[in-house]
C-alpha cells in the first residue's frame, strides 16, 4: 500500500527513507511496522530506518549511498559521508571503487571503528569543508580528496584529485587550504605529494596514470589538452604534447566518437594522425595496462617518437594552443 501523504512527504525528502518514529508520527503502530517488514513491503536498512521495497536501488553504488544515508539518519552528532562514499556521491572518479563498505566521518569525539558495513572516522568537520548533495551531508570535494590522499595509494589519490579538479568540483587553492588544515593528521605527507603533482587537465583516470608513468620512467611531463592546428584548421585536442620534441601523445581507451562504429573510429584516428604527421609532428599512443604498470614500453614509445622528431622535416607547419597554467 502507498505511504500516507504525511509520511510520503518525509520519505521523499530523504531519498525514500523514513524512521520508525516518523512512521509512528504518521499514524502507524509498532505492530503494523513489524507486519509490513515481515511481509517484505518495507525493508529495514538500519535498526530504525526503513524504505519501501519498490524504491530499493538495484545498482551497487546506489545501494551503497542509500546505506550511508540511512546510517546518517541514526546519528545525533555532526556526521557526513566521507572518503570513498563522498567521492561516489560527488561523482569523483576512483581508481578501484569499493562500494561494499561505506565511510562516515563524525565530529563528536567518538573512536574510529567499523560496524554494519560502515567505517566510522573520527575527525573535525568545519563547515567550510562540508557540502550537501540532495540534502545529504558530505565532505566537500577538497576535503574528500585530502582524506583519500591520507589513507590510499598515491595513484588512487591522484586519480581522485585530478578528477575533482577537471570536473570543477574543487581547485588547487582549495586543496592547499584543506591540506594546511590537516597538516598534522596521519597521511598528510602523502596528501601533500598528491596536491603538488595534481593537474586539472587529466580528463580520465587513464590520463592520470599516464602522467604517473612518465614521472616514474623519466619521461618529461607534457602539456595537456593542447589544440593542434594545420593549414586547414583544427586537427584535434590532444591528451599530451611535448612542445620541444614536436610530439603528441594519446591515451587509448577514452570514448571519443560516441555511437560510432569501431571501423569508423579507426579511420578517424588514422586521418587525425596523418594530418599531424604531415604538419611535422610525431605521434605515440599509450594504453591502460602499460600506463597502470609503468611499463618500459611507455618510455620506449615516447623517446622513440622524440628521436624521430629530431630529423629535419620539410614541413613543420603545425600550430598549437596551450591550456592556461594550472596554478
Amino acid at each position: 500500500m502507498p505511504l500516507p501523504a504525511r509520511l510520503a512527504a518525509v520519505a521523499a525528502s530523504q531519498a525514500g527513507l523514513f524512521t520508525a518514529s516518523q512512521a509512528v508520527a504518521a499514524g502507524y503502530t509498532h505492530g503494523e511496522i513489524a507486519r509490513l517488514r515481515r511481509a517484505g513491503e518495507w525493508l529495514r536498512l538500519r535498526h530504525t530506518v526503513y524504505i519501501e521495497r519498490s524504491l530499493m536501488p538495484s545498482d551497487p553504488v546506489g545501494t551503497h549511498l542509500l546505506l550511508v544515508r540511512a546510517t546518517l539518519l541514526t546519528l545525533t552528532a555532526v556526521a557526513a559521508a566521507s572518503h570513498e562514499s563522498s567521492a561516489l556521491l560527488l561523482d569523483i572518479a576512483l581508481l578501484e571503487a569499493d562500494s561494499s563498505i561505506g565511510h562516515i566521518t563524525r565530529a563528536g569525539g567518538a573512536s574510529s571503528r567499523t560496524a554494519g558495513g560502515i567505517i566510522y572516522h573520527d575527525a573535525s568537520l568545519p563547515a567550510s569543508q562540508l557540502t550537501k548533495v540532495d540534502d545529504m551531508l558530505a565532505t566537500s570535494a577538497a576535503r574528500t580528496v585530502i582524506d583519500l590522499a591520507r589513507r590510499t595509494s598515491f595513484e588512487a589519490a591522484l586519480v581522485a584529485a585530478e578528477s575533482a579538479l577537471n570536473k570543477g568540483l574543487t581547485t588547487l587553492a582549495e586543496l592547499d587550504e584543506v591540506l594546511g588544515y590537516c597538516v598534522d593528521w596521519p597521511g598528510a605527507r602523502n596528501a601533500g605529494r598528491v596536491v603538488a603533482f595534481a593537474s586539472p587537465y587529466s580528463e580520465s583516470p587513464g590520463e592520470t596514470l599516464g602522467r604517473i608513468a612518465f614521472d616514474v620512467l623519466g619521461v618529461p611531463q607534457p602539456h595537456q589538452q593542447v589544440y593542434i592546428f594545420d593549414e586547414h584548421g583544427l586537427i584535434a585536442r590532444c591528451d599530451y604534447f611535448w612542445e620541444e620534441h614536436h610530439t603528441v601523445g594519446e591515451f587509448d581507451g577514452k570514448v571519443k566518437y560516441t555511437g560510432a562504429r569501431p571501423r569508423d573510429v579507426v579511420l578517424e584516428e588514422k586521418k587525425r594522425e596523418d594530418r599531424m604527421r604531415n604538419a611535422g609532428l610525431e605521434v605515440c599512443r599509450f594504453d591502460w595496462p602499460e600506463s597502470r604498470n609503468c611499463s618500459e614500453s611507455v618510455r620506449y614509445k615516447a623517446f622513440s617518437a622524440f628521436d624521430r622528431a629530431k630529423h629535419p622535416r620539410a614541413n613543420r607547419s603545425y600550430r598549437f594552443k596551450l591550456q592556461p597554467p594550472a596554478r
